[in-house]
Parts: C-alpha cells; sequence; structure tokens
C-alpha cells in the first residue's frame, strides 16, 4: 500500500520529451562526427606532405650516402612513390610507399620525379602538385642542394 501511495504523485517523462532529448543528442553527436572527421583529414594531408618532404630529402642523402645518383619517382596509376638508389637504372625500388586515396596527383605538375647527381644536387628544379580533400598542395623543389619547401 505505501509503494502505490508514493507513485501515484510521480510522473515520468513523455513520449515527446523523450524523443526531444534523443534528437538533442544525436545532433550533438553529429557535430562531434564531423569535426572530428575534418580533423583526422587534416591531420593525415599534413602527415602525408610531411612524409613526402622527408622522402625527397632521403633521396638526396641517399645519393650521398652510395655517391650516385639517387630518384624520387611518383606513379599515380600505383598511387605509390618509389626511391631509387642505384643510378638512373631504375631495377629495384628502396623504398616504396602508397600515398592515401584522398590525396591526388595534379597531371598540371611540372615534375612528377626528382634526380639527384652523385653530387647530391638536383638535376631540374620544379613543383609536384597535389589535390588533398578539394584543397591544392605543393612541393617545390629548388635547384642547388635540393631544398624543398611546401606550399599550401
Amino acid at each position: 500500500m505505501q509503494i502505490k501511495q508514493l507513485l501515484k504523485g510521480q510522473e515520468g517523462f513523455t513520449f515527446i520529451e523523450m524523443l526531444l532529448v534523443l534528437v538533442i543528442t544525436m545532433l550533438i553527436c553529429s557535430i562531434g562526427i564531423n569535426v572530428g572527421k575534418q580533423y583526422m583529414d587534416r591531420q593525415e594531408e599534413n602527415r602525408f606532405m610531411e612524409q613526402l618532404k622527408s622522402d625527397i630529402e632521403m633521396t638526396q642523402a641517399l645519393s650521398f650516402q652510395y655517391q650516385t645518383p639517387a630518384s624520387f619517382y611518383i606513379y599515380e596509376s600505383l598511387r605509390e612513390i618509389h626511391i631509387y638508389a642505384n643510378g638512373y637504372d631504375m631495377v629495384k625500388p628502396l623504398v616504396i610507399r602508397k600515398y592515401p586515396e584522398n590525396i591526388k596527383f595534379n597531371l598540371k605538375s611540372n615534375m612528377d620525379h626528382v634526380l639527384y647527381t652523385e653530387n647530391q644536387t638536383v638535376l631540374k628544379a620544379g613543383t609536384i602538385k597535389f589535390t588533398v580533400n578539394g584543397r591544392n598542395k605543393e612541393a617545390i623543389v629548388y635547384i642547388g642542394e635540393g631544398r624543398v619547401r611546401i606550399v599550401q
């Protein structure tokens, strides 16, 4: 009897109130997911551009180490980057690196490879262009010491 008296004056949430709370929770979650995805995409593109710069610099270091020409190639059809350090004889790459699907090599680039001579200088300067999540990115390779600069 006492339990019935306790519960008699209390009312629960209505169905509309429950739906309202659920809708608000779903909105907050969807905003959080979108912000998180944008953050992850930005991190992936930053990692790719830093890795690209490091790979080009590593190609130069390999030409110094082996005292032979070294080359860095982007194969868009394979979605891979290859690094060779056995001169211009492209038999077997030392490094093969896949790059993410959301990164597109721009065919308007004036270079798809970087060649270092045995003196560790770039044979030809140029710009490697990419489109990453709709944004244009460039890796500029300067002649001489082979400096690389990333432009966003």
